[in-house]
């Protein structure tokens, strides 16, 4: 089965597109329309089109699939046989998914570096360049961190992905893990040129706060009243006197 025929959309077609054809077939060919023989096909055709938006609706298998089919000979040149995309290679997807990013199509991008990591989960400039795709998308920072804890943990010398650890846990206000990475990058790679501006900010972060600890160390309460000054008050007040 092919979905794309399925739903009467070209290979190249969009999320929307897709969706939108879903919509127009599923109503028309809604079981609950038909009967007989009639409502017989129907309901094959009705489970058709449920299996084939399920698939397309999935990026990754929708770019899978559309690479496995071949693509239409240009005038004049020589039909090739079609690559298979079982024929890839996660360091592929990976390629194909960074030189989408480097064109601004980052949810292609997203879609294609998940795939790379579906098949292979261990290598670290994957999750490095998802890190960097979410970041793009201006998603929920604790996705980028989480990507780029797991590249560090794979790759522990990874200054970069440790730097830009540094610089997530400050927005988060996490300064202590903020510190360590920025400790860890400046051990592997003293002399890192993004590493002076990484420093300079804790430096001033960790000023801030040994300022704000010392104003609160130093202000001094108003000494308390003597004995002898509250004697002489209570006596004022039942006297009259106060």
């Amino acid at each position: 089965m092919n979905p794309f025929n399925v739903l009467e959309v070209p290979p190249d077609a969009s999320p929307e597109d897709i969706k939108a054809a879903y919509h127009r077939l599923a109503k028309r060919w809604h079981p609950d329309r038909y009967t007989g023989e009639e409502k017989v096909e129907a309901e094959t055709r009705f489970r058709e089109l449920a299996e084939a938006f399920s698939i397309l609706k999935d990026p990754a298998k929708r770019l899978s699939l559309q690479q496995s089919l071949p693509k239409a000979p240009q005038q004049g040149s020589v039909t090739a046989e079609p690559e298979s995309a079982q024929e890839r290679t996660p360091e592929d997807w990976a390629n194909m998914a960074k030189a989408a990013f480097d064109e601004g199509k980052v949810d292609q991008a997203r879609a294609l570096i998940h795939y790379a990591i579906r098949l292979d989960d261990q290598k670290p400039k994957y999750h490095a360049l998802l890190a960097s795709i979410l970041e793009k998308e201006g998603g929920d920072l604790r996705s980028v961190v989480k990507s780029l804890e797991t590249a560090v943990r794979l790759a522990p010398k990874d200054v970069e992905s440790h730097i830009r650890l540094f610089q997530h846990f400050q927005t988060l206000g996490m300064a202590a893990r903020a510190q360590r990475h920025l400790q860890i990058a400046t051990e592997i790679s003293p002399n890192h040129p993004k590493l002076r501006a990484a420093q300079s900010k804790g430096a001033k972060g960790q000023k801030s706060g040994m300022n704000a600890a010392q104003g609160k160390k130093g202000d001094t309460p108003p000494p308390a009243e003597s004995l002898v000054d509250q004697l002489k008050g209570l006596w004022g007040r039942l006297t009259g006197r106060g």
